[in-house]
């Protein structure tokens, strides 16, 4: 598979991927790196975003990475890799200390200073589609594919994610309308927040072929079991961290505790986890054509 194939598969310039230049202070430029500059990621990096991490594994070229952020926790040996701290408050030094060649993100790395100042000591800025949703999954996969040298596994990691999905359709047909759902994250101890639009969650919801009944705010805000039961859900999606704060006092509400990287990390097990809440929403909601929630 050659990258001009996958491209054009995906439809070609309109990956639009963005390239930091080197100089701290210069405004993105906008290139579709892999026609126009034959970009070839040859040298150490570190990684920023789990989901991210996990696709670079997927990949196979895990051995690139010299370092990641804490969210990188799969697989096992992203988990232990040396760790340049939380993505949203990486430090330039904890970064420089590795050496790399290039540091890849979605766009969620940050502060912008530690990026400046990394950039200012020569290491190259990758930036990729941070786009939650199917379509970004794709642009993340291919580029990657394209930087790493590796587009025939690209297409097969998508297209593998894509049968799941099909699969997941077949299952979602069963529920008749789209079940109600709302979508738990842990926030600090003992604070949950429910997922709004422009989520990663909220598009997983309807992947899922669900309803995210918080669709009055963007982002993520924190919710009271009060505020979740008063939108009358169907079924609670929880991330396994929030479910030890939250989800016993929702019990009477059909829940999936699952991993927060499995569930959205977007990465190339998106498919599974997709796969996986279709299930468990077949087997708990089918037959109660009006939800349990609204019992």
């Amino acid at each position: 598979m050659h990258r001009r194939d996958l491209l054009r598969w995906l439809g070609g310039g309109a990956l639009g991927i963005a390239f930091r230049p080197l100089t701290a202070g210069t405004a993105y430029a906008k290139h579709d790196i892999c026609v126009e500059h034959d970009m070839r990621v040859d040298g150490g990096l570190v990684s920023i975003g789990g989901g991210l991490t996990e696709t670079i594994f997927a990949l196979g070229a895990g051995d690139q990475i010299l370092g990641a952020d804490t969210t990188s926790t799969y697989p096992k040996p992203a988990n232990a890799l040396p760790k340049v701290g939380y993505q949203h408050t990486l430090t330039s030094e904890s970064i420089l200390s590795l050496r790399p060649d290039v540091l890849i993100h979605d766009g969620s790395a940050g502060p912008g200073t530690t990026l400046e100042r990394v950039a200012g000591a020569g290491v190259k800025l990758l930036t990729v589609s941070g786009e939650p949703s199917l379509n970004g999954f794709k642009k993340r996969v291919a580029t990657l594919g394209c930087w790493l040298g590796a587009e025939a596994r690209a297409m097969e990691i998508i297209r593998s994610v894509e049968a799941d999905l099909d699969e997941a359709r077949k299952i979602q047909a069963d529920l008749g309308r789209p079940p109600r759902l709302v979508l738990l994250m842990a926030h600090g101890q003992g604070n949950a927040v429910a997922a709004g639009r422009d989520t990663k969650a909220d598009a997983l919801a309807r992947l899922c072929g669900g309803e995210n009944v918080f669709q009055d705010y963007s982002g993520y805000r924190p919710v009271s079991r009060e505020g979740v039961m008063a939108r009358r859900p169907d079924a609670l999606i929880i991330s396994g961290e929030a479910a030890a704060d939250f989800g016993g006092s929702l019990s009477r509400v059909p829940q999936y505790v699952g991993d927060t990287l499995f569930l959205l990390g977007f990465g190339p097990r998106l498919g599974e986890a997709v796969l996986d809440v279709s299930r468990f929403l077949n087997r708990d909601l089918a037959g109660h054509p009006v939800g349990i929630g609204h019992a």
